[in-house]
Order: structure tokens, then sequence, then C-alpha cells
């Protein structure tokens, strides 16, 4: 996911999500008889992936209508789209794919139990449509051309009982349901949290391409010469002021995203080792949930740096970064759009600031005013530090202190909303949203520069940890290093296939491109030890 194919990167994780995620653990008699099925064999290895509601609209109607009911006698369920504001839309391999994992209200008695997941057969082994399944082609999208979506409807269509992903929920041969969930709302929000390793998979695949893209600028930055003295050799592009102070700080970005998303993935794998629930692990759900926005955030806006810095060489498609924007702009929507999945880590970040007072309410407001009252100290003229500006410590006291401020005052406005005026909680939080985004991002920034630093002092290679400390701290000199920080990203050659990174392209003889650079140029660094 980390060599800048989005459509493979999206494909495996939809397969990793439905095949070997939290639904398959919870379900090994379907597994099996799926696995044993010839349609599951290397030929028809594919699944689909049910994407998010498009709109509002769409999404009130799943949650309002009935899509599913279960015909007792024959112990089946049947599986229905009431209306076209219901249909499946963006489906994953909806044109060629052999089975669906539809998110549908089921409904027992007359009595909706709230959305859970079916597997349905739509294909036969000859790609055949069975009867009451429509697929229509979404045609041309802006990227991931590699990725068949379409619109899938359901009419009448029935499915066994067991066919029903029961970890949240289940229905016995009789008709009753039961669930260790009580609330629907409660299990749908447990649903969700399945959702957090997707999301992880996403800011990988975001870094991919991020790295990608800077490898390719960067490459091209330090062999194209443009301008320089008077009577002398025109300099490379790379020293211009306005090249590297464009490219340098996402190539920290691009690192510090590295540390922090395998600290997230620890977490996960921590998780999943002891078997854990994701829906009791808040804090984790929080933490990649601002992940996906911030990463999927920096990656646009670096990809957009990389294509202007690589001039009209970076417009043409086969030098890759046009490719990469396109087929990444839709990660800021994928999975949950960016400005909600931030809203996700407020709500995480509020809980923990209320959680105090209901613990120990004396305590809590003890806590606050003295936090309140050392955060006013240091910012007044009374405030003495030894730490320098541009130092590590500085920017670590800062970025703490950004964020408290922003979430005591986040606090303060919500209660004064809902408590003293008596204002209804959804339009007090919409009235809010901008102060929300802040915080979240300023969260998210903080532990990013948090795990960045703890990298680097983990760097066990002196030469690798000095290299590092110069991105950390933004250094301008590590312009000249960047090159082996690009090489450390370990991305194969023939994957990176961009003829103004050196790697040439038969299909344009016509076109002049810097030559390769070679291991014996006095200009090129030595790789660094580690591997990014």
């Amino acid at each position: 996911m980390e060599r800048g194919d989005a459509d493979l990167g999206v494909k495996q994780t939809s397969l990793s999500r439905f095949l070997d995620g939290d639904f398959w653990a919870v379900k090994n008699e379907l597994r099996m008889q799926i696995a044993e099925s010839p349609l599951f064999q290397q030929r028809y290895d594919l699944s689909l992936d049910e994407m998010r509601d498009l709109t509002f609209e769409r999404l009130k109607f799943i949650l309002s209508l009935p899509l599913v009911q279960q015909a007792f006698r024959e112990m089946e369920f049947i599986i229905n789209t009431p209306c076209d504001s219901a249909a499946k839309m963006y489906i994953g391999n909806a044109m060629k794919g052999n089975y669906a994992a539809v998110f549908a209200q089921l409904i027992i008695n007359g009595k909706s139990q709230g959305p859970h997941c079916f597997i349905v057969p739509i294909r036969d082994q000859n790609g055949n449509m069975y009867p009451g399944v429509k697929a229509i082609d979404m045609m041309y999208k802006e990227g991931l051309h590699g990725v068949d979506n379409g619109i899938l409807t359901f009419n009448q269509v029935r499915i066994p009982r067991e066919n029903l992903l029961n970890k949240f929920g289940s229905v016995s041969p009789n008709g009753k349901y039961s669930s260790c969930i009580q609330s629907t709302g409660a299990r749908f929000n447990a649903m969700l949290a399945a959702l957090t390793p997707t999301r992880l998979a996403l800011t990988f695949q975001a870094l991919g391409a991020m790295k990608l893209g800077l490898t390719i600028a960067i490459r091209y930055s330090h062999s194209r010469r443009q301008f320089g003295p008077k009577d002398k050799e025109e300099v490379k592009i790379i020293e211009h002021q306005t090249q590297h102070l464009r490219l340098m700080p996402h190539l920290a970005t691009a690192l510090a995203l590295t540390f922090t998303s395998r600290y997230a993935g620890e977490m996960l794998d921590e998780d999943v080792y002891h078997n854990r629930d994701l829906v009791n692990n808040r804090p984790l759900q929080a933490l990649v949930a601002g992940l996906k926005a911030y990463s999927t955030w920096e990656n646009l806006s670096c990809l957009q740096d990389c294509r202007e810095c690589t001039g009209g060489m970076g417009f043409m498609m086969e030098n890759r970064i046009p490719g990469l924007k396109c087929d990444s702009d839709v990660f800021v929507t994928f999975e949950g759009d960016n400005v909600v999945m931030l809203q996700v880590v407020v709500r995480e970040l509020l809980a923990q600031y209320t959680r105090q007072y209901e613990e120990s309410p004396v305590f809590g407001l003890l806590r606050n005013w003295t936090s309140s009252v050392a955060d006013s100290l240091r910012t007044s003229f009374l405030a003495f530090s030894s730490d320098k500006i541009s130092s590590l410590v500085f920017f670590l006291k800062a970025v703490h202190f950004r964020e408290r401020v922003l979430q005591r005052g986040l606090a303060a406005r919500l209660y004064h909303k809902v408590m003293k005026q008596k204002e209804d909680f959804f339009y007090a939080w919409n009235s809010c949203l901008h102060h929300v985004v802040t915080l979240a991002l300023a969260h998210i920034h903080r532990v990013t520069l948090e795990q960045f630093a703890l990298a680097v002092e983990s760097c066990p290679v002196p030469a690798d940890q000095s290299l590092l400390m110069e991105l950390l701290e933004l250094c301008k000199l590590v312009k000249d290093d960047a090159l082996k920080v690009v090489s450390a990203f370990n991305i194969p050659d023939n994957t990176i296939q961009a003829p103004i990174a050196g790697i040439p392209n038969p299909r344009a003889h016509w076109a002049y491109y810097p030559p390769p650079q070679q291991e014996g140029d006095s200009n090129v660094s030595k790789k660094i030890n580690a591997k990014l």
C-alpha cells in the first residue's frame, strides 16, 4: 500500500476487511462455506466494498426504511431496496464481483433492529446476475479506474439465514432476535468501530502516494538545472529557496506521519493479538480517524506542490504525479468525510475532559484551574524560559499549550450554550464546528510531533539520527540530504516509472529526460541506513 498503487490498495483493503477482518473472526461457519466455493479460488477471489452512502438523504432512507425482512418458514432473509435513494452506490467490483457485503436494516416482526451486514450472492460462477439483483455501472470517475464502481439494487432477493454476520446480533431459526448490545444506536456505533483498520490502511495508502510524489519531485529537483549567477553554470532547481521551502516541509511531514501511523498500527495489532474488541478502544478509534483526515489532506497538498515543482513535466501523466493526485483525491471522503473524522477525535477528547469531573469533581475543578493559571503565566510578561524558540522542547510545549487552550475553550463554549442558554446540543455543536476542527488538528499535530521526536530519540544509527533531527527542526540544509531520505523510502524503481525521476520510459523516445543518477556520481549521497 506504500507503493502508490491506489487501485490495488483499495481492493486489498476490501478483501482484508471482509475475508480477514473483524467480521469473519466471528463467522467461521460462513467463512468455511464460501472458502470451499470455486468462486473464491484464484480466478474469482473478489469481494465487494460496501461504501458509505453518497448523500444524507440516502443515509436517512437506509436508517429508516425496511430493507431486510425474515421469511420464517424458509429461514431466509429477504433483501429489498425500497426506493432509488436507498440504492447501494460506489460498490467496488460491482460489475464483476460474485458476492456483496450489504449493510441494511434488519426487520423482525415489523420492528427494526438497526443496520446489519449480510453476505449476498449477486453473480454465479459464470458471471450471470442472480434474479432480483441489478448492477449499474457508475462510468467515469476522477481516478481509481482500476476499481470498478457501480450501483446495486435488490428486488426481493432471498439469502440463507446463515448469511447474516452475527457478531453484534443474530436471529434464531424460530425468528427470535438476540444481541449483546441492546441499543440499536450502540450496535451501529459498534459496527463503525470495525472501520478502524480500514481507515488506518487509507492512511498508509495516502502516505504511499505522498512518498512516491516526493521521490519523483526531489529526484527531478536535484537533476534539473535552471538559472544561475552570470557567466556561471546554472544551478539545480533544488537550490532555489522557493523550491526547497515547498518540498522539505512535506518530506518532514511524510516522515512524521510514517512514525505516527506505525504507532497506531502497533496499538491496533496489540488489540487484535489480545482479542480485545475495538469498540471499547475509543482513543484508538479517535487517533486513527484523525490520522486518516490529516494524512489524506496532507497528501493532496504535497502532490499539488510536487506537481508545481516539476513544472510542465509534472503535468505529464507518464510522470505519475497527475495520476497520483487523481487516484488519492477520493481518500478525503473515503470511509468517512475528513471533517466528520475530526469530530470523532474531538468527541473523544471532550469525553476524556469531562471524565475527570465525573470521577472526582473537586479534583477535576482544581486540576482545570491550576492548568489554566499555569498556561496564563507561561504566556505573560512574568514567564521565563531558557528554551530556544527553534528547539524541539519549545515546539512540544507549544503544541501541548495550543491543544489545552483549544480544548478548555471548546468545553466552556459548549457548556455555556447547552447548560446556560439551554440551546439544543445539535445547534450548539454546529455553531462550534470550526473550533472543533481546529482542536482536532491541533491534537493530531501534537501526537504526530511527539511520535516523530520519539522515533528520532530511539534511532540506533547516529548519522541517521542527526539527519532526522534536521528534518524535525525544519533545517534548510536538509535539502542536500533529501535524496538520502527518499531513497530510504525503499520504493522499487519499477514502481516509480517516472522519466523525470531518472527512470527512462521507452515509449517516449522523442523527449529529453535527465539520466539516472549513478552510484559513482559525487553529487549523489549514500542511502540512509534505516528504511522509512
